[in-house]
């Protein structure tokens, strides 16, 4: 079996659980950076996001012995929502750990998937919090992304965008702890694709650029301040900075400012709903211009549009 069956058989085994999403024009943007602009919308999958894709294959692969036990997470909520929704179509306990500045819209959706809500402190605090509960509890911990079964589930986005766009020149995908820009990538190179792949931090949460400029995962100093609460990852990625280094041609960074802007022009120009994370890769054309120059057809995985009304005021 070559490497696109095998990840083409993990998105047959994910399909029945999850919507394959559209890969949408956006002729206003193109015009406006002079380009074709395409937009692989994850945030029209189920719960918001592209979070169930990988979440699912990891529980599927542990099998139903493991997951009786139940299965936890960390998330700020996209991967929160993610476990709670995968749990329920698998028929086990879903425990998700999230940080106590955590969006209320996110909390209360995961609850609404069925999960147990844990709220403690900052990031660091709830990994710290998660871990104690497996050695207590004999939960089994599922990482929101640095997990190769998890980064394999989200290699079907890469797999699509190549089916519905096989002469895309460049594919840029945001990154928190970087499975799904892992996962992007190796679908992408499982099928072959010429396109380049740009991965997009913001500048106060930028893990992975720091992780390549030092040769291997690093941690972030400090805690992560950016609005794109799904891209405030502290730690680097044991799994996904391989993949990054060997398959991404590079990481570029983003101002807040740039993911507002890449908000409103998406809601104003596509009529989708981007939250802050699912805007970020406009954003990394927005500021980076030169990315435009060698290439005529560009994809931005827009990747979740779980943004609470309230917060979108005092954003925009």
């Amino acid at each position: 079996m070559t490497e696109l069956e095998r990840l083409k058989a993990i998105a047959t085994q994910v399909a029945p659980h999850v919507h394959r999403t559209p890969l949408i024009s956006a002729k206003s943007l193109g015009a406006m950076l002079g380009c074709e602009i395409w937009l692989k919308a994850e945030l029209l999958q189920r719960t918001g996001s592209y979070k169930p894709r990988g979440i699912l294959n990891r529980l599927l692969k542990l099998g139903e012995s493991a997951r009786s036990r139940g299965v936890i997470t960390v998330s700020a909520g996209n991967a929160a929502q993610g476990l709670a929704y995968a749990a329920g179509r698998l028929d086990c306990k879903a425990i998700a750990v999230m940080p106590e500045n955590a969006s209320p819209a996110k909390v209360q959706a995961t609850r609404a998937y069925g999960a147990e809500v844990i709220l403690r402190g900052t990031a660091k605090d709830a990994f710290e919090l998660a871990h104690r509960l497996v050695e207590e509890r004999g939960y089994v911990f599922v990482s929101p992304s640095d997990d190769p079964d998890v980064i394999e589930g989200h290699a079907g986005i890469g797999i699509e965008i190549n089916e519905d766009l096989p002469d895309a020149d460049l594919v840029l995908v945001q990154i928190g702890a970087g499975g799904l820009g892992a996962g992007v990538a190796t679908g992408l190179a499982a099928c072959g694709s010429c396109a380049r792949i740009v991965g997009v931090e913001p500048e106060s949460a930028n893990t992975m650029w720091l992780s390549l400029q030092a040769g291997r995962p690093v941690d972030l100093p400090g805690p992560p301040n950016t609005i794109a609460d799904g891209l405030a990852y502290p730690f680097g990625g044991k799994h996904t900075f391989p993949v990054f280094r060997d398959k991404v041609e590079r990481v570029v960074l983003v101002p807040d400012s740039a993911i507002r802007e890449a908000m409103l022009l998406i809601m104003t120009r596509t009529k989708l709903y981007a939250e802050p994370s699912g805007a970020a890769s406009l954003a990394g054309l927005l500021v980076h211009k030169e990315l435009l120059r060698p290439y005529r057809k560009v994809v931005c995985v827009v990747s979740g549009g779980n943004l609470d009304p309230e917060r979108l005021r005092e954003l925009i």
